[in-house]
């Protein structure tokens, strides 16, 4: 493997890290798009099209986020304040779903349940 290129462990951090900014985060400025970034990390180490910095010796595999910097601060460098709209509790979760590869990517309350029961159960009870 040359200097330049990712272990598959290495891309993996990278898809766990946009899945989980996928999420839970938004550009005030519009669409930041992750369409080329199998062709990115292909390519290995650098600056990829999304903004983020991947280099293979690094302690983390992203070095920076710079259409992101706070959710990278809250991600490696356990900044909980960084973004104030994530729990602590789902930071932690994060990290070590980013990080280490383990457990499951946090999920938003309103990601798991329907925004409305009353409504779905009424529905339900309409058969529609």
């Amino acid at each position: 493997m040359s200097e330049n290129a990712l272990s598959d462990e290495q891309k993996r951090v990278v898809w766990r890290y946009v899945e989980l900014w996928r999420r839970f985060r938004r550009l005030p400025g519009g669409y930041r798009s992750f369409s080329k970034l199998e062709d990115d990390l292909a390519q290995g180490c650098g600056m990829l099209l999304c903004g983020l910095l991947v280099e293979a010796q690094a302690s983390h595999v992203i070095t920076a986020d710079v259409k992101d910097p706070k959710f990278f601060a809250a991600i490696f460098h356990d900044d909980d304040s960084a973004v104030p709209d994530i729990t602590a509790q789902e930071l932690q979760q994060a990290r070590r779903y980013i990080i280490d590869g383990e457990g499951t990517a946090p999920i938003r309350w309103w990601w798991a349940q329907p925004p409305f029961p009353a409504l779905v159960a009424d529905a339900d009870m309409d058969g529609h």
